[in-house]
């Protein structure tokens, strides 16, 4: 436990939130990637910082319209730990991107750039599940997104279809844009290790942002209490369709009871600048 903690520690303070070239924040995608790997033990968080940041940057320009992040967590479950997000903005620019996994050697390979290559500090560069934002084809536009909440959510498999019905219909429409800097996204896993799963990806632009809703240490804030209270009703529908015993209930005193899950993580962009 103190190796995990002290091993913790030292990836949040190698991978700062400010300093390198990002824009405000991640562009949230009709698809995104999840790297499901760590970092092995035998590689420099610095180096490998460096070195992603590099690449990505090379890789970015030349896809437009797809692009790789780095994300690390500062709160829950999975603190302490990367994670490495590639998105496209449209279904259609799937294609731009490697079949599988975009994180390995060949799929970020960039003829004639850096000597280094994700196999060097990725444990497991092949494993990812890729997720589909349920309804896409409903929404304008998508948030630019500085921390990914990801809330994963336990849907009961044989509602699984009157879920989707349920997020095209009622629930992106009322929490898709909920606030100008906080929204809820709802996702399916299409492929990879999760297929066939779910998240809620609470979108925030910026710990800034955060703060005002859940301040680190300190109870939630009114304003997120009067952001949720109109929603309580549809929070009830929401209640049947997932698993019980693996959403926040309303005992907990927490605003978006039943929107957040027990088991979730917040993502803070690395580079992310205001």
């Amino acid at each position: 436990m103190h190796k995990f903690l002290t091993t913790a520690m030292f990836l949040l303070s190698i991978f700062p939130l400010t300093g390198t070239a990002q824009s405000y924040g991640m562009k949230m995608g009709d698809v995104i990637i999840l790297s499901n790997s760590q970092l092995k033990k035998t590689a420099n968080p610095g180096d490998f910082q460096k070195w992603f940041m590099d690449m990505s940057a090379s890789w970015n320009k030349s896809k437009q319209v797809a692009g790789l992040h780095l994300f690390r967590a500062d709160r829950g479950d999975r603190k302490g730990e990367i994670l490495l997000v590639c998105r496209a903005t449209k279904l259609s620019d799937r294609n731009l991107i490697a079949p599988g996994s975009p994180f390995t050697d060949k799929s970020l390979e960039i003829p004639g750039a850096q000597l280094s290559k994700s196999s060097d500090f990725l444990a497991d560069p092949g494993s990812y599940t890729e997720y589909h934002l349920v309804g896409a084809e409903k929404f304008s536009s998508l948030p630019e997104a500085g921390i990914l909440g990801i809330h994963y959510i336990k849907v009961k498999p044989e509602r699984a279809a009157e879920f989707e019905k349920f997020v095209v219909e009622k629930l992106h429409p009322r929490v898709g844009q909920l606030l100008p800097d906080l929204q809820l996204l709802y996702y399916k896993a299409v492929a990879g290790e999760n297929k066939g799963s779910y998240i809620t990806i609470f979108t925030l632009s910026s710990p800034e942002a955060r703060h005002k809703y859940w301040p680190e240490g300190a109870p939630e804030t009114e304003l997120l209490k009067q952001a949720f209270s109109p929603l309580k009703g549809l929070a009830l529908e929401l209640e049947p369709f997932l698993e019980e015993g693996t959403y926040l209930t309303p005992d907990s005193g927490g605003a978006a009871a039943f929107y957040e899950s027990r088991k979730w993580t917040d993502f803070v962009l690395v580079g992310l600048s205001k």
